[in-house]
């Protein structure tokens, strides 16, 4: 008796010795999930990565007024500002710049934003402003941004804060084109900038801290003046590739994060799982144009025939595939400027017999005409 009543303590201590096991198991695992639950709201609501990882291929050169690559011009907005940048809606918002003034049809005046400090904690000035310009007009290199200064005859400084701009001819929504990226003046003092070898300092959020043969490596700028914004990423790097192959092998190896591309078939290469897409309008244009100084195409009901003739959906369906929309009017249906009010046959009668067009060395220029009288 005394040996069964001995297994059957026995036995209830080993059942409570599991059950207190198994509870101190069940709380810690919980508590364990709580804390990661925790961890992951707080990295959902800061939105704070250690390391964001891009790609550019064929890389020319990181200074953002010489280079010609488009991913170069992307990524380098959070290392070098403008004086205005375009939000969603395609709306100026200011950045360096706090105010725009126009003064008369070919004058304004550019209030700068106080308190900006560069990466190396000198101050941004209306010098570096008015050194900028004169870079992309007259700095003996081709930069991507001379068409939005195509019109400047003169900017001069006011004050430290303070810039004049002077146009050639009044140009509607000038402010728009106050994009390009300001550089330091006093980083290049004594210098040409075409071919010096030094890296440009910035405004921006992040700053460049190294820079090697396979990868860039960015740093968040300490001294960056817009508190309000706050990075996605402590740390960025981006990856040098020699091709857009490579790049496409490297996001589907888990080699960099984030992949922007304008290839409709781009998913022939990355395949479609394992990653999230967001597609977005983009502003880019393709055009025909007609050379007007033509006995034949100078006549307007001519030009009209063509445009009626030509089958531009399937045109665009054929040779350049999904994501791309065929349009009569340069003017983008997401720009906040389109209305559905907008008479576009009117626009391509006057803007067509309005100006001549003629190829000189590589660009077409545009060559006012007197203007007809439109019923």
């Amino acid at each position: 008796m005394n040996n069964n009543n001995n297994l059957f303590k026995y036995i209830f201590a080993v059942v409570v010795a599991i059950l207190i096991i198994y509870t101190m198991y069940i709380i810690l695992h919980n508590k364990s999930d709580v804390t990661n639950t925790s961890l992951d709201q707080t990295s959902t609501l800061t939105n704070i990565q250690t390391d964001l990882r891009f790609a550019i291929a064929e890389l020319d050169t990181i200074n953002p007024l010489i280079s010609n690559n488009r991913n170069v011009q992307e990524i380098t907005k959070i290392i070098y500002e403008p004086l205005v940048t375009l939000n969603e809606n395609y709306k100026m918002e200011y950045c360096l710049a706090e105010e725009i003034a126009k003064t008369d049809d070919l004058s304004y005046v550019v209030k700068l934003r106080k308190g900006v400090l560069w990466e190396d904690r000198s101050a941004f000035t209306a010098d570096d402003v008015v050194y900028t310009i004169n870079l992309i007009k007259n700095g003996g290199f081709n930069s991507i941004y001379a068409s939005n200064l195509r019109e400047v005859v003169e900017a001069t400084v006011v004050d430290e804060t303070t810039i004049n701009i002077t146009l050639s001819q009044s140009i509607p929504f000038f402010e728009y084109n106050l994009t390009f990226p300001i550089m330091c003046r006093k980083h290049y003092e004594e210098e040409d900038f075409a071919s010096s070898e030094k890296i440009p300092i910035g405004t921006g959020m992040f700053k460049i801290s190294e820079i090697s043969s396979n990868v860039i490596k960015l740093v968040q700028n300490e001294y960056y003046w817009n508190t309000d914004r706050k990075p996605m990423s402590t740390e960025i790097s981006i990856n040098l590739y020699s091709s857009i192959g490579e790049v496409y092998t490297a996001f589907k190896n888990g080699e960099i994060d984030i992949l922007e591309v304008k290839s409709s078939n781009v998913e022939d290469y990355i395949g479609t799982l394992g990653y999230n897409k967001i597609e977005y309008k983009s502003r880019d244009y393709d055009f025909l144009t007609i050379n007007t100084e033509n006995a034949v195409l100078s006549e307007p009901a001519v030009r009209k025939a063509l445009n009626l003739a030509i089958d531009k959906n399937n045109l665009v369906g054929t040779c350049l595939g999904k994501g791309y929309v065929a349009s009569n009017f340069s003017l983008d249906m997401g720009f906040w400027l389109y209305t559905k009010d907008l008479n576009v046959r009117s626009w391509y009668r006057k803007s067509s017999s309005n100006f001549n067009w003629r190829w000189l060395g590589k660009n077409w220029n545009r060559m006012a005409k007197k203007r007809r009288k439109w019923n």
